[in-house]
This record gives structure tokens, sequence and C-alpha cells, in this order.
């Protein structure tokens, strides 16, 4: 494993994060306990799993979960693992009334508590009791919902969320986030280490040279750097938007009582550890990174437009537009991404210059790692 205690912020402003910290298989295991266990990690979205009984399975650094809506409308996060001898109980999104385990036919209901377990007793003609049930029901996760996001905190130590993202919803306060309407939801992979999809997400420089079908040079050189908290850091454009040409024949709606000085403007923020999150004056864009080892990751992307008119037929061919040209800018950095994680191989990799003028929050992203890695647990 590389030595954290030998990193230093200096190095960290000059060129960023050593080579080895985007392979390393024991710095992985470390950011697992350390980011993924302790903080608030994002595993889905809501709408994911938007009738009772849809089932989402998620495997997130180590963890395998499941997000459940249950018969009431209710979303509940549970450990994907059955109370008897551990084995996975969904493998695949799907919709049921009862979770069953293909080992030993154990069964729970979708909230999540068991209700039966075949010859429990053997030859006893007995009946478990309530309080025995509820001793092997499904061990359920801390978990919160925000802007359809589905967080998970896994040890259950974390700060309260509305504390995490607080910086974040005073920022959004002119945009009323229960209007969004989700139109897809893509998954992805890549021969890549989660920080650089990260990192990738947070750098506007890139956007005019690999993206030139989203952004000019131009409006790039506008952006504001976003340093809300020791978690959330991001991106602003003014004009974002409005220098955009329009690549449909009309415009989708904007978020209900936006202010007029905010309809150009666009924001992107990375939400520590792996949350992507882009907002538009029309639509936003979720970006959930997977850690699913040291060198592969996996996304789930999901688009949204702002209210039931922008979701209705009348807005169906800006809807695939929009669709299309999110995940074209995706899968264009993921071919990116894979070719960068190759050089994370060679010594010369930690020789880069990161740029003051344009790598301010990617230099930020490095330095939260650094201290999130190098913190002590905290006395219980």
């Amino acid at each position: 494993m590389i030595d954290i205690t030998q990193i230093t912020s200096e190095h960290i402003t000059a060129h960023g994060l050593p080579a080895a910290a985007f392979k390393d298989k024991d710095t992985y295991q470390l950011e697992c306990e350390k980011l993924f266990t302790n903080g608030w990690a994002s595993i889905g979205c809501g709408q994911q799993i938007s009738k009772p009984g849809d089932i989402l399975p998620v495997k997130i650094a180590g963890h395998s979960l499941i997000a459940i809506r249950n018969k009431n409308g209710e979303i509940g996060v549970f450990h994907n693992i059955c109370r008897h001898k551990g084995a996975p109980l969904v493998d695949e999104p799907c919709n049921k009334r009862s979770l069953v385990c293909p080992y030993h036919k154990w069964t729970y209901k979708i909230d999540g508590n068991l209700l039966s377990a075949p010859s429990y007793f053997g030859n006893e003609n007995k009946v478990m009791s309530a309080e025995d049930k509820a001793d092997k029901s499904l061990i359920s996760v801390r978990f919160a919902i925000w802007w359809d996001i589905i967080f998970v905190n896994i040890d259950g130590q974390a700060e309260p969320f509305g504390d995490f993202i607080q910086p974040l919803d005073e920022l959004l306060a002119s945009y009323p986030q229960h209007d969004i309407r989700k139109i897809s939801t893509t998954d992805y992979s890549g021969e890549v280490n989660w920080k650089l999809a990260v990192d990738n997400f947070l750098d506007g420089y890139h956007v005019p040279f690999v993206h030139s079908q989203a952004c000019s040079l131009e409006s790039v050189l506008e952006q504001d750097d976003l340093l809300l908290s020791e978690n959330i850091v991001g991106l602003r454009l003014a004009n974002g938007a409005s220098a955009k040409q329009a690549k449909t024949a009309k415009q989708l709606p904007h978020f209900t009582g936006l202010p007029q000085e905010k309809r150009g403007t666009q924001q992107w923020f990375g939400i520590f550890p792996n949350t992507l999150f882009f907002v538009d004056p029309c639509w936003v864009q979720t970006i959930v990174i997977k850690p699913m080892g040291e060198t592969t990751t996996a996304e789930s992307l999901s688009i949204y437009v702002v209210n039931d008119e922008a979701a209705s037929d009348e807005y169906a061919a800006e809807q695939t537009t929009l669709h299309e040209i999110l995940n074209e800018v995706n899968q264009q950095d993921i071919e990116l991404l894979d070719k960068l994680q190759v050089t994370r191989s060679n010594e010369i990799a930690n020789q880069g210059h990161l740029n003051a003028a344009w790598d301010q929050v990617n230099m930020t992203f490095h330095q939260m790692w650094l201290k999130k890695m190098r913190a002590q647990p905290s006395a219980q």
C-alpha cells in the first residue's frame, strides 16, 4: 500500500495524487472502509424503484445492498445478505412481493422482516416467535434521499445527512427539487479507478476540447470554482446554458419560479466521495460512481426534466435529444478515462503539473481524499 503519510498537501497542489493511489489494491481496500463505509455514499436513484415491490441490487466498494420500495411506497435499504448463511438474495433489478433466499428458501417481506424459514425447528412442530423473526430480519442500512439520489451511511456513524448536504441545499434553494421527473437511467462500466471518474467530472478545462458539441472554450473561460464544504465542490458557468446553440426545435421548460438571472446558469458538483450532480435551468443529471475494484468502476447516469409538462409526450423529441447528448458526453469521457488509467502504470504520471487557473477544484477533491484517508476513527 502507498504510504499516505508521505503524501503532502504541497505535492497535491503541484501534481495531484500519486499514480499509485489510482491502482493500488490495499489503498482501495482502505477507501472502502474509510470513505464508503463511514461516509455518505450514493447507490442509485429513487425513481429506479418507482413501483411497490421494485428492488434494486447494488454492489459498491465491497458492499452488496438492496434498495426496495415497499407496498406503502416507502423506500428501505438493506444488506443483500440472507440472515441464515449469508447468501445474496437478489442479483438483478426486479419486482417481487417477497424476497426468497435461493439457498434454503428463507423468505422476507419487502420491508425486510423475516416471513418464514422452512422447517426451522427440524422435526419439532414449533412456530417461530415474533421476537425470533425480528432478530433474524434483514439488516437495514441508514439512508437518505436527496434530489432522488439514494445516499447510504453503512456504519451508521456519519453526521446527519441534513448537515452534510446543507451548503448545497442553500445554494440550490431557488430550484424546486421535488419537481424533477426522470426520463432515463443508463449504466456504464470502465477499467478505471473511481477517483479518475470523479476528477474528470470536476475538470471544466477538458469540456470544450473533448465535448465540443456541449460547450465552447469562450464559455468555459468564465467558470467559477465553488468550494462549499469539506465534502462538496463544484463549478459554475453563469451563461453556460444560454451560450449553447439550441439542439432542438423548442426549449425544454425551466424550473418553476427560477429567477431570470439564473436561467442561463449551469452548475455541477462533486459530493464526496462518489456523487456527481449537474443542474441546468431545464434539466438535471446525476451520476452515481460505484467502485468495483481498484481499477474497475460502474456508473449509473440518470437524466431528469423539471416538471410534468417537460416529461410529457409534447417534449418527447427534446427528451430524446437530451438523453443522446448527455450519454454521448459520458461515453466520450469513459473512453478517455480508460486511457488515463493505463498511464497510471507509468511513473511519469507522477510528474504532471496541475494548473492553478483551471485545477483548483480538482486539487480540493484530492485534498479531501487525503484528509479523510488519514482520519483516525472517532471515539464512540
